[in-house]
């Protein structure tokens, strides 16, 4: 059996590792723990990272925000992260623009049309990557995002083009 890639839960707190249970629908938690806040700002790169990989949901909320992008590389690639969180990070303005591109990077997340609509909305996704995106967002979007103020200009005039092409507007 290969244990080079087996990672030893026992060395993190419960409280990272474990997915606390919502009912469907509820809001994530806003209000972060300052305790494991600060656990994770004293780990070293290398625990961070098998942190993102098995930590839950609020230790990657946390480790989605560090600079160091073999961080947020683990984040977006972990195996217990979902569409839903895909999607809070997509939409998201206020972290990096690489997390936007790891995300664009996986198919499986592009998949989902809410993901595609948040990502073509943020300004920080690469224009080449917004104006790919436009091409599978439906009618009523694009007729929102020509006239959405907070949107790229670029990406507002050309869902109007594609609104104009369309015979649409």
């Amino acid at each position: 059996m290969d244990n080079e890639n087996v990672v030893d839960e026992s060395q993190f707190p419960k409280e990272l590792i474990e997915e606390k249970e919502e009912p469907k629908g509820a809001p994530p938690e806003q209000k972060i723990s300052e305790s494991l806040y600060s656990k994770i700002m004293l780990m070293s790169v290398s625990e961070k990272i098998k942190l993102a990989t098995i930590g839950n949901r609020e230790a990657r909320n946390i480790l989605i925000k560090e600079s160091n992008r073999i961080v947020l590389s683990a984040v977006i690639n972990s195996p217990k992260m979902t569409e839903d969180d895909a999607l809070m990070y997509a939409a998201n303005r206020s972290l990096s623009d690489e997390v936007i591109k790891l995300i664009t990077l996986k198919k499986e997340f592009l998949q989902n049309y809410r993901i595609k609509l948040a990502l073509v909305t943020n300004p920080k996704t690469p224009p080449t990557i917004s104006l790919k995106l436009l091409s599978h967002v439906m009618e009523k979007d694009l007729r929102s995002l020509s006239k959405d103020k907070n949107v790229t200009p670029l990406i507002s005039r050309q869902a109007m083009r594609v609104l104009s092409k369309q015979g649409k507007i």
